[in-house]
């Protein structure tokens, strides 16, 4: 696995502290600014989310049970911004949800977990992206994200698209023109939050290459052509088609989950979290997910990794003790459950496992008979530390029509090129 260069990149990103100015505190974005014997803790997730409403009762039981103070803070747009500020400046939240980077790109900053009594059940899936070359573990997985297109499936139905017959990329293209023809949305993204587009260029990108193009993105070669074709160019065509939600630029991640419970979008492309989210807007919404569509030379495939519940400890946190014994309290299987239902996604804990209640038959049907392969977050094993925010804006440009798939390639090969000769 790669291994992050940290003198070089707190070096890279104290411009980028010095040049923002100072984060809002309280409960919304930010620093939260926790003193005393609080425990600071900052989470990238949106306000009035299932997954808010759950680590807040959980927060409040730990503390009601340990007296330890909880402050929790948390945010979606500038999350990784206010993280590569608090890196730079040594000043670190004492728990933080890793979201996909827990080596990669936080792990000279956490607390090795592996000797932690919930260690011996973390699923063995996750050893690939959440364990470095030593075997060492710097998260908590709460969740093991696995995913396909997300669907509300009576949107497909009125639509007379059989989620069966989306095989390939071109059944999906057929299936999004039955769909915008009866008026409703068909791909609903988010151009207001971060990470929603890259989310869906990340997911495409993880199944668009031949092994050997995958060998030379490892080895410091980006293929222009190849990801353009693959990934850029079918974004751009779903753009043109005019099969995006009307209301992109201004959607934010909560609008997505809205609108695939009410039935007004038929497909997303992102986390599972989006689904449960959207159930606590509609309890009814029949939605769940279908594998990612075959490019034509493999199969259909599902995309997996480390998930947005992963939780990690600043090793230098002067409240170490606190915070190591709130992941414990998170990791007990019946709080594990909560925040597993609120996520609405598989168990990164081998020790607890939950009925997901709707969403249960997606996973039924795709992940737990192990058939279709499992493909890793793209950008998380393929590109350099430091390239998603370009994947999101090259891949928001192209969304928005404001840059061709071309130039949008280009966006990301400039990055690819300036980071990768970052690495060791």
């Amino acid at each position: 696995m790669k291994k992050p260069n940290t003198a070089m990149f707190a070096s890279a990103v104290t411009a980028l502290a010095l040049a923002l100015t100072g984060c809002s505190e309280g409960g919304q974005s930010g620093e939260s600014g926790a003193s005393g014997d609080a425990l600071d803790v900052y989470l990238n997730m949106t306000t009035g989310s299932a997954q808010y409403a759950a680590i807040q009762d959980l927060a409040q039981a730990f503390e009601d049970q340990t007296g330890t103070p909880v402050n929790i803070t948390i945010d979606s747009s500038n999350f990784e911004n206010n993280m590569k500020v608090r890196m730079a400046a040594g000043n670190l939240p004492d728990v933080w949800t890793t979201h996909g980077w827990s080596v990669l790109r936080y792990g000279p900053f956490l607390e090795p977990l592996t000797d932690r009594p919930w260690a011996q059940y973390v699923n063995k899936g996750l050893d690939e992206s959440m364990r470095d070359d030593s075997g060492t573990l710097y998260a908590l997985p709460i969740d093991y994200t696995v995913t396909g297109v997300l669907t509300n499936f009576d949107v497909l139905d009125e639509a007379g698209v059989d989620p069966g017959s989306i095989a390939t990329w071109d059944d999906f293209d057929t299936a999004l023109a039955k769909i915008k023809a009866i008026g409703k949305t068909p791909l609903v993204s988010s151009g207001k939050d971060s990470g929603p587009a890259g989310d869906l260029a990340n997911v495409i990108a993880a199944n668009a290459f031949t092994d050997d193009q995958l060998e030379e993105f490892t080895n410091g070669t980006f293929d222009t052509d190849a990801y353009q074709k693959g990934v850029l160019d079918r974004i751009g065509g779903w753009a043109q088609q005019g099969y995006f939600s009307a209301d992109y630029v201004s959607a934010s991640i909560d609008d997505m989950s809205k609108q695939l419970a009410t039935g007004e979008a038929a497909f997303a492309g992102g986390q599972p979290s989006l689904l449960a989210t959207s159930l606590t807007y509609n309890p009814d919404a029949n939605v769940g997910f279908i594998p990612f569509p075959s490019n034509g030379s493999s199969g259909q495939y599902l995309v997996g990794g480390e998930g947005m519940a992963a939780f990690g400890v600043w090793k230098d946190s002067p409240r170490k003790d606190d915070a190591l014994a709130f992941l414990d309290f998170l990791a007990e299987p019946d709080n594990a459950s909560v925040l597993l239902k609120a996520y609405g996604s598989y168990s990164g804990l081998t020790n607890v496992s939950i009925d997901l209640g709707t969403l249960q038959p997606s996973y039924d049907q795709w992940v737990a008979p192990a058939e279709l392969p499992t493909k890793p977050f793209f950008d998380r094993v393929y590109l350099p530390n430091g390239m998603w925010s370009t994947m999101v804006s090259s891949t928001d440009a192209v969304i928005s029509q404001q840059a061709s798939p071309a130039e949008g390639t280009k966006q990301m090969a400039d990055q690819y090129a300036t980071l990768f000769g970052q690495q060791d």
